[in-house]
């Protein structure tokens, strides 16, 4: 197009010198018709704005992240001459197509129309535009070039990807799956419960029961424990678009994907999040999956939420401590978090801390904590690549 305009501008300087030292109606004709030039392409770019059209369309307006859906568009000359020079530009930060470049020129004729078939993914969980973002229309002598902003995108809803984890390396299963431990069974905690029938009355605790007049009976450290427990940050990282939703994308399919994989060995699974007070959402099969997942994926994350309160709330859930295992999925590291997990230690629970951000978080401990699994997740990492 640059090289077109240089052209132009020197064939226009040539005839303005022809007109100023020969005159005569081929000079001045000459000159009439560059000069109009510009005038015409202008008027073709805006007809074709005004009779150009397209058509796209999506398998489904609620798609999920990573899954290949159907997809294709219709360019259309509605008029009665022929359009040149339309290029088509698509969203890409958070989707691809398939087989599509859009630096690709296409040619209407006049009432007829060109399709293209394909397919789409979206990269993340988020609500956001795909498809075609704009139009570029230029004349046919390749000197004006017009940019116009698509009046009908796709805005659609994605859901988080499921991932199927076949192993965690990170954790003994076995011990996770048992409902007490060895340890706690010789160790008996000063906590009482009432009395149920069937209960051993070998652990009355005669002295309680008769202080509060009710039969109370000694509570195991580990008694009733069993499960996992997840707690999910739910603070929005950024303002940014581009930023915030591969971090909430990850942040959501981590805790999906373990909760999937001991639903589906039937271990019971908490998981805890913020959303002004601590919300608990429970899966113990892969039968009571579909709507768990549907609650997870109506998590908000928010910018006026903090990791820092949330984990504070969790410290004073008496059941979180009750788990064999719990999983941190944070993007932060805080004061907050390493409190949690000593707290967790403490209450011999394993703890495993997965920090979902593409850099290295500051003052993290270096050397291994016992009892604790530090693990950083990148936003574009394959989770069944991760040492989880």
């Amino acid at each position: 197009m640059k090289r077109n305009r240089r052209i132009f501008f020197i064939l226009w300087i040539l005839s303005l010198v022809g007109i100023s030292f020969f005159g005569g109606p081929v000079s001045y004709g000459f000159f009439v018709m560059l000069t109009l030039t510009p005038i015409v392409s202008l008027i073709y770019l805006v007809c074709v704005f005004a009779f150009f059209r397209i058509y796209q369309e999506l398998d489904g307006k609620q798609l999920v992240a990573n899954h290949t859906v159907p997809f294709f568009f219709t360019l259309m000359n509605e008029y009665w001459f022929g359009f040149a020079g339309i290029r088509v530009r698509f969203f890409s930060s958070f989707s691809t197509i398939s087989g599509l470049d859009d630096g690709t020129e296409y040619e209407l004729l006049p009432k007829t129309g060109v399709t293209k078939r394909t397919s789409l993914v979206c990269k993340y969980r988020g609500e956001y535009e795909v498809g075609i973002k704009s139009v570029e229309i230029q004349d046919y002598f390749r000197l004006i070039r017009l940019s116009y902003h698509n009046r009908e995108t796709l805005r659609v809803i994605v859901k988080p990807n499921l991932v199927e984890l076949s192993n965690l390396k990170s954790i003994d299963l076995s011990q996770t799956m048992a409902r007490e431990s060895m340890q706690n069974q010789t160790e008996p905690d000063v906590l009482v419960r009432n009395y149920e029938p069937g209960d051993d009355v070998r652990q009355m605790n005669w002295k309680a029961s008769a202080r509060s007049g009710q039969l109370l009976i000694r509570k195991r450290t580990g008694e009733e424990r069993e499960g996992v427990a997840i707690l999910l940050g739910t603070n929005r990282c950024s303002k940014e678009q581009k930023e915030y939703l591969p971090v909430e994308n990850k942040m959501l399919e981590t805790a999906l994907a373990l909760a999937y994989f001991f639903a589906r060995k039937n271990i019971l699974t908490h998981v805890y999040y913020g959303a002004g007070e601590l919300v608990e959402k429970n899966v113990s099969a892969v039968s009571q999956f579909d709507a768990f997942y549907e609650s997870l994926c109506a998590i908000e994350f928010r910018e006026d939420a903090s990791e820092t309160d949330f984990l504070a709330q969790a410290a004073g859930r008496q059941e979180i401590f009750q788990c064999k295992t719990a999983f941190l999925v944070l993007h932060e590291w805080t004061g907050a978090a390493l409190e949690m997990l000593r707290l967790l230690r403490e209450n011999n629970v394993f703890a495993i801390a997965c920090l979902v951000r593409d850099d290295d978080p500051k003052d993290v401990p270096d050397g291994k904590m016992p009892g604790v699994s530090i693990l950083r997740i990148g936003t574009d990492e394959d989770l069944t690549e991760v040492t989880l």
